[in-house]
């Protein structure tokens, strides 16, 4: 009986060693396996590289994009649209509309100009678009790049040397034909036009022998001149009366033309809402009107010009009547602050996507030229309301929408010598 007892003591005694042995060599080999796992994971974070797209995105060269792509060079042709320019190439409907539509908080397409280049670049294989640049100025570009099936649009600031430079002349005819003679694009004889909107019309008020001195960047990259710049001053002579225009930004980041005082060109006002026209009407108490034979006030001023020739809202304001209305034809009037009001009648129709308590910027085209309502012809009939009653257009004063601040003046001051150094010198020359 002991020795079964002792027996069975000793094997219960073997049991617990070997349990304790099998213990910790499982403990021994679950250690060995989380220490070789951390190992691996430690291992692996340092080298496994990224996925390959962005690896691949990451270290490729221009040469491998070259490669990969080939770039068309296209400039739009007259009458061309975007659309059809793409559709030529046989990219798709659906990533042209995708391409316009990502554009267009950024720029509208619809405005490109004929023979404005265009940077095309096709998957070799797919022959889908993979890229767009077009150039909008000699300062800035647009870039649209495919992502899948969206493009991302951004506005690219070019590396450019801008030199200013001056010219000068007289007025023999027209300001616009003198100007034109002298080399001066088309587009910036219109820009000093607006940049003197308020002062002088220079439709009426030039005369042969006025005189001109224009200071504008002329802008080169690799050497090459590729266009103008910004216009940094004018100095205009009509009729002996000295009118001057200096390009500033203050410390705010408004830019602005000013005279020599430092007080703003750009009124509150435009002094006309057409650019192209002839006062056939005048504003008066007591006028004959030429089809209700009868004499009656004409509380605005009658701007005689071609059908279709566009309006532009004199000043920032809000849209408060867009409609018919009665002899007047299609009508738009705006109101711009507690003061002033201005209408436009006789339009032949109205710029699109306008309504009332649409807001609109000076200079903004609201309409066209036309002869709806009551008129014998086309022409804009162009009214002024001040605090709730008419007043003479023609004689309305405008104060300056800004004015250099002291803490801007010296550098302002500094500015006014430099381009009277300049006009001096061309005048000496």
């Amino acid at each position: 009986m002991n020795r079964k007892i002792e027996k069975s003591t000793r094997k219960l005694r073997w049991d617990r060693i070997l349990l304790v042995f099998f213990t910790i060599g499982v403990t021994i080999t679950a250690l060995s396996i989380l220490l070789r796992s951390r190992n691996d994971t430690r291992a692996t974070d340092r080298i496994t590289p990224p996925n390959s797209a962005s690896y691949k995105d990451y270290f490729e060269t221009r040469q491998e994009w070259a490669s990969r792509h080939k770039k068309i060079i296209e400039c739009l042709k007259r009458g061309e649209t975007f659309y059809e320019l793409l559709a030529g190439y046989h990219i798709s409907p659906q990533d042209i509309i995708r391409i316009n539509e990502s554009v267009k908080p950024v720029f509208d397409l619809s405005t490109i100009k004929e023979g404005q280049r265009i940077n095309i670049w096709l998957n070799r294989k797919s022959q889908k678009v993979e890229k767009l640049s077009l150039e909008l100025s000699p300062r800035e570009a647009l870039h649209v790049i495919r992502d899948g099936k969206d493009f991302i649009p951004s506005l690219v600031s070019l590396s450019t040397i801008a030199v200013p430079v001056i010219t000068s002349g007289e007025v023999s005819n027209s300001f616009y034909q003198s100007a034109v003679d002298r080399g001066i694009p088309p587009d910036l004889i219109m820009d000093i036009a607006d940049i003197f909107a308020w002062d002088i019309d220079f439709l009426v008020d030039i005369r042969p022998g006025d005189t001109f001195q224009i200071i504008l960047e002329e802008c080169y990259r690799k050497g090459q001149c590729i266009g103008h710049g910004k216009i940094l001053g004018v100095r205009f002579i009509n009729q002996k009366r000295i009118f001057e225009a200096f390009y500033f930004a203050d410390n705010n980041g408004r830019i602005s033309y000013y005279d020599r005082s430092g007080k703003s060109l750009r009124k509150t006002f435009l002094k006309s809402p057409l650019r192209y026209r002839r006062i056939s009407s005048y504003f008066s108490r007591r006028r004959f009107h030429p089809i209700l034979k009868i004499y009656r006030p004409h509380y605005g001023v009658d701007y005689s010009a071609p059908i279709g020739t566009p309006v532009e809202s004199v000043a920032d304001g809000r849209i408060t009547f867009i409609g018919w209305k009665g002899d007047y034809g299609r009508y738009i009037r705006i109101r711009h602050n507690h003061i002033y009001d201005t209408a436009y009648g006789h339009l032949s129709k109205f710029s699109k996507g306008l309504k009332k308590g649409t807001r609109v910027t000076q200079g903004n085209v609201i309409g066209f030229v036309g002869a709806s309502g009551l008129a014998t012809g086309p022409h804009l009939d162009f009214s002024v309301i001040k605090k709730g009653r008419h007043i003479d257009p023609l004689r309305m004063e405008s104060p300056p929408a800004l004015r250099v601040g002291k803490d801007d003046k010296e550098r302002f001051n500094e500015l006014v010598i430099q381009m009277e150094k300049l006009w001096q010198k061309d005048q000496n020359s």
